[in-house]
């Protein structure tokens, strides 16, 4: 759930010795590694035989890097909760899905080959508030989305588990405070909330806000009052709900662990006494954000350890004294994820940000994934910390990533037991699965299942707890490591800017309006037509628009306000963060006459303002397809001759995937994708399509 800054606490801290540690903590230590030793992990306990909470994130977007990973292929009797991550909120209070495609399971194919569970439907688009949403703006794929018997939501109660909604996340709680500051967005947003619960059956309200008062993502001193307020709104009509209907809904919490953002964002006791259940995010305690490689998941204080506070234990302690919040309702968060730096081998060795060449650019490191290094790497050695209860790698060449495994969930699991904590949460479920032979395993969850099936450990032995490290101990063989698993990949950016001759000044180059003008031609948008200097002198001209226009780039979430040149039209974004473009997502942006001036060398007179239409006379043949400013990518020598369209376009393949921007030959007419990933033809789903002046 992105909640890796934890780590802004920066106070350092003296530790005690290791041996006055190992003796604090010896017999838990010692309980646990005797434990998960002994037991076999067989992977038949389910989670609503015990007698403990076990809920996980269900991440939609682990869909686009492992299509299995669907709500027909995933065993959810193992868990008493699945937590959708995420929907997400404007300050208005409306409430919007992130990825339908996956809630709803389109297209879905299980395991045995069959289509899916229920007929292809859709729930709402991300770019519509589902409280505005009704079938005339459903994509033509989508087929009755207020049939809502099949799905995710369907597939969770069919195997006795509840379905919780869960809002925010790190990306998505940036409108959370303007929201949670006005009392109409509350109430609207309380509302919207209910009726889509209400809708979809679902069990309950999950709010992931990182953070409240925390400015760097939007947080405001005010939040820590008004979120207890939302909280209480939310509890009165949730009980309001089920008086009326008899459906009780659940309101948890994701909330912080680092000491001054929880202070300053929470009133303990006030956000304790209304919540079902406060699940503490008990991870990212360390990542590539800090200057030394630090545990992203110690359960306990260790050597070396920079920041006071910086572990499980010690964010229980403050949750429940702080807030006198009764145990049964702590949930301990559990990492099924790994964070790695580059340059450490070691904790408290300098570290450089993020070990990408060992791991890619993806901030978190799946369990699945390391697994894979341990089997196919030899230069990645393993081992276990028994003094924060984590385990840790390093690469010879250098390179740190802190996890958790088998030995160390075991031991949390057991830690839930001794303190009477009523349950744990996983962020996020994908991440601890293998796949093998088109089945999923689940060693992490297993490994707490069988301690919470088995009561825990009776394992008195204080003495020594050895070297307990073998981090080899899941067992778990032939993973498929599913790379590239951040989806939405290669958005290829604008096609159509074939040929900008500002930066060239050929002479009689008459093919891209909107720059420097061509030879005798008055219509140079923003200026009037450099007479006499052909345009030679003339550097491609400054934008007239605000800094931030530019060619439009995929999917960075542009803010309002921000301008893009998307087809040679420029476009200004009337949504934030806007992932979408102007051919995906036209309700999203408004056209604008933001145009170009020229501030080359004019040796001619300015006759007035430009209407744009290159009146002047032309030598060479205008292919038209850029009409705003240049963005100076492309080198043109002033040959005139008709664009030609990128190297991707090909005669349409069928189910490749294509990403927005990628060009295809149909039927004798080029297209251009305005969805990605986009497996429809321009005939089967015209509307992921826009026809292409590309020749």
């Amino acid at each position: 759930m992105f909640s890796f800054l934890q780590s802004q606490d920066r106070t350092r801290m003296l530790v005690g010795s290791r041996s006055e540690r190992g003796s604090k903590f010896g017999f838990k230590l010692k309980a646990a590694a005797a434990l998960a030793a002994a037991i076999a992990i067989s992977g038949n306990v389910s989670a609503q035989e015990t007698s403990k909470r076990v809920s996980a994130y269900w991440a939609d977007w682990e869909y686009w890097a492992d299509s299995s990973f669907t709500h027909d292929n995933v065993d959810f009797s193992k868990l008493t909760h699945v937590q959708y991550a995420f929907a997400w909120n404007d300050e208005d209070g409306n409430i919007y899905f992130t990825d339908p495609y996956v809630f709803y399971g389109l297209g879905a194919q299980s395991f045995s080959g069959g289509a899916g569970d229920g007929p292809v439907k859709c729930s709402p688009q991300f770019w519509h508030p589902y409280s505005q949403y009704d079938s005339s703006i459903q994509p033509a794929v989508c087929q009755g989305w207020n049939d809502h018997e099949s799905g995710f939501v369907k597939s969770v109660h069919d195997d006795g588990a509840k379905a919780i909604l869960s809002m925010g996340g790190w990306t998505l709680s940036h409108k959370v405070s303007e929201m949670m500051e006005s009392d109409t967005a509350r109430a609207a947003f309380i509302e919207n909330a209910v009726t889509l619960l209400t809708d979809w059956d679902f069990d309950g309200l999950d709010l992931d806000f990182e953070y409240p008062g925390y400015a760097p993502n939007g947080g405001r001193s005010i939040d820590k009052e008004n979120f207890t307020t939302l909280l209480q709104e939310l509890r009165a009509r949730f009980d309001e709900v089920e008086a009326e209907t008899g459906k009780n809904l659940e309101l948890t919490a994701a909330v912080a662990c680092g000491p001054s953002i929880a202070e300053e964002g929470y009133d303990f006791a006030a956000v304790g006494e209304v919540l079902d259940y406060v699940n503490l995010m008990t991870y990212d305690f360390g990542g590539d954000w800090d200057t030394v490689a630090q545990h992203t998941s110690p359960l306990y204080p260790y050597e070396g350890q920079v920041n006071e506070g910086f572990d499980a234990d010690s964010c229980r302690n403050m949750w429940m004294t702080e807030g006198n919040i009764p145990a049964e309702k702590i949930t301990l968060g559990m990492s099924h994820y790994g964070r790695s730096v580059a340059g450490a081998t070691a904790i408290g060795e300098a570290a450089s940000g993020q070990d990408v060449a060992h791991w890619g650019s993806d901030t978190e490191t799946r369990y699945y994934q390391i697994v894979e290094k341990m089997q196919s790497d030899s230069s990645f050695q393993t081992a276990y910390d028994p003094e924060a209860v984590t385990h840790y790698g390093w690469f010879e060449d250098g390179g740190f990533i802190s996890f958790e495994d088998t030995t160390s969930i075991a031991a949390r699991a057991q830690y839930v037991l001794d303190q009477g904590l009523g349950g744990v949460m996983i962020w996020q479920l994908r991440g601890g699965m293998l796949l093998e032979n088109n089945e999923y395993q689940y060693p992490l969850l297993d490994a707490a299942l069988e301690v919470f099936g088995q009561g825990g450990s009776s394992d008195s032995d204080t003495g020594d707890t050895g070297d307990t490290g073998d981090t080899g101990d899941t067992g778990d063989t032939g993973d498929t490591g599913d790379t590239g698993d951040t989806g939405d990949t290669g958005d290829t950016g604008d096609t159509g800017d074939t040929g900008d001759t500002g930066d060239t000044g050929d002479t009689g180059d008459t093919g891209d309006t909107g720059d420097t003008g061509d030879t005798g031609d008055t219509g140079d948008t923003g200026d009037t037509g450099d007479t006499g200097s052909g345009g030679g002198n003339n550097n491609g001209g400054s934008s007239a628009c605000v800094a931030f226009e530019q060619p439009y780039a995929g999917d960075p979430g542009y803010s309002v306000g921000d301008v893009v040149v998307f087809e040679g039209v420029a476009y200004e974004s009337t949504h934030e963060p806007n992932w979408w473009s102007p051919g995906s997502a036209p309700s999203l942006w408004t056209e604008t006459t933001c145009q170009t001036e020229g501030e080359g060398s004019d040796n001619g007179s300015d006759s007035g303002s430009d209407d744009s239409n290159n009146n002047g006379s032309d030598s060479g043949s205008d292919d038209n397809a850029n009409n705003g400013s240049d963005d100076n990518t492309d080198s043109d020598q002033g040959s005139g001759e008709t664009a030609s369209c990128p190297e991707f376009q090909q005669p349409y393949a069928g189910d490749e995937g294509y990403q927005v921007g990628d060009l295809v030959t149909f039927e004798g007419q080029v297209y251009v994708s305005t969805f990605g990933p986009n497996w429809w033809s321009p005939a089967s789903a015209p509307q992921y399509w826009e026809a292409s002046s590309c020749q």
